[in-house]
């Protein structure tokens, strides 16, 4: 046990040293690294962190101390802090507070990624291409495995009881897969790659299509195709995963995302009513389109909602009973299992607004919503404005991982941040478009400044 603690604070001590002495770049570039590694570092107290949470955790102090600016009136960073707190003060009234302590660190470390991300890019354009390389190679890796696996699901459960295995997916994951927690992966038809559930790892792979789009904006020649190759792999590995939610989404966000680039550029002032009659068109022609050219898609679709249905009854029924403070972090665990008798399967909520309510109350949702509202306005303002400049096509395409993320997140067990692997995609999307805005309007004001000294 002494052995223990002095081989883990030797550790902490050369990752301190480290991370104090790493320049913002390679800050990032780590946590881009140990985004999808999960090895945990033991338990602190009730807590048990993995080595990337750690790092972001670390890499936040050493912001502090080097009293780099905390954007408060940033519209994005103060609807992050308005969740964090509401989550944080959940914790007064619920069964499991640690879970509520890991809720807030979560969007604590979000934060900072987003931070560090727009600082990176802002100091020298086109760093951020970097840390998001060596995700996006975790991406193409989970790509492959994900059609090999669905190709040949025999090596699927191989890959399942094989030591790797905890290495990707977390070893409580995968003590909890093998115990009573058989995930979707075991289905034939489905395939997770990384994941053991294959509809987070569809999204995770959703999430990198667009990332490698938007890392492909404003490149030439081999450097275009690259990303270009990239996204196909990740793009056709969505479908691949079995995930049916990811079949409409790979088939209608490329074409919405193109979408708002067009209706953007007659006038601004039309764009939403423009939008939303294309949204209402997609959402009735949709599904037949699905359901005639997806094999299977309408059954399997039928059968999922009905699965959640019953969740989402008992959801109802909490709500109307613990409308103001929801049920605490832990809450919804705590208390679903109590209705097992009533053939209510124990699952999360699969959707992540209920998720929000369970956990921190109305003022969790409010705060919720708000953030979700918050990053949609600030991305789709940034597509309109911009027209016909490689900023609307970055923003568009950081707009289309937002919306695969949010609307995933309607009926799957994900947070508004996707999970911890797609994390660091979207927080760095938020500050790749954030630096190339405030390089736009320092360009603008330059020009100004400039005309305006100019003798008549």
């Amino acid at each position: 046990m002494i052995l223990e603690l002095g081989l883990a604070a030797a550790a902490a001590f050369t990752g301190l040293l480290f991370c104090i002495t790493a320049s913002d770049r390679t800050r990032l570039s780590v946590a881009a690294f140990l985004a999808v590694p999960q090895v945990f570092m033991g338990p602190l107290g009730q807590l048990s962190l993995s080595l990337s949470q750690c790092w972001v955790v670390l890499i936040a102090v050493c912001w502090v101390l080097e009293r780099k600016e905390l954007p408060v009136r940033d519209p994005v960073m103060r609807a992050v802090l308005l969740l964090a707190i509401a989550a944080g003060l959940a914790i007064a009234w619920s069964p499991d507070p640690m879970a509520g302590v890991l809720e807030v660190m979560r969007l604590v470390s979000f934060a900072f990624l987003v931070l560090y991300a727009t600082r990176v890019e802002r100091l020298r354009p086109g760093a951020l291409a970097g840390p998001f390389t060596v995700v996006l190679l975790w991406a193409l890796l989970n790509a492959v495995l994900v059609w090999a696996f669905r190709l040949a699901p025999a090596v699927e459960s191989a890959f399942l009881r094989s030591p790797v295995s905890s290495l990707v997916a977390g070893p409580n994951a995968m003590a909890a897969f093998f115990a009573d927690g058989a995930n979707n992966v075991t289905d034939p038809a489905k395939s997770g790659g990384f994941f053991i559930n294959a509809n987070v790892s569809s999204m995770f792979l959703g999430v990198a299509t667009f990332c490698f789009l938007a890392l492909g904006v404003g490149r030439r020649g081999r450097s275009r195709r690259l990303c270009a190759a990239g996204a196909l792999v990740c793009w056709s590995a969505t479908f691949a995963t079995g995930s049916k939610t990811a079949a409409a989404l790979a088939l209608l966000l490329p074409v919405a995302v193109r979408g708002v680039q067009v209706l953007g550029r007659p006038n601004a002032r039309w764009f939403l009513p423009q939008a939303a009659g294309a949204v209402g068109f997609v959402a009735w022609v949709g599904p037949t389109v699905l359901a005639r050219f997806v094999p299977g898609y309408a059954e399997a679709s039928s059968e999922s909602l009905a699965s959640r249905g019953p969740m989402w009854e008992f959801a109802l029924q909490m709500f109307r009973e613990h409308l103001l403070l929801g049920l605490g972090h832990g809450g919804w665990s705590a208390t679903i299992e109590q209705f097992a008798a009533l053939g209510i399967t124990a699952l999360p909520p699969h959707n992540l607004f209920i998720a929000a309510w369970a956990a921190t109350g109305l003022p969790g949702v409010a705060a919720l919503l708000g953030l979700a509202v918050t990053i949609l306005a600030v991305l789709t303002a940034t597509v309109v404005r911009h027209v016909g400049t490689p900023l609307t096509r970055t923003a568009a395409f950081a707009l289309g991982a937002w919306w695969w993320v949010l609307i995933h997140g309607m009926g799957d067990n994900t947070a508004i941040y996707g999970e911890a692997k797609s994390m660091i995609l979207l927080a760095m999307l938020l500050g790749l478009v954030g630096a190339r805005v405030h390089a736009v309007r320092t360009a603008g004001n330059a020009a100004g400044n400039e005309a305006a000294t100019c003798p008549a």
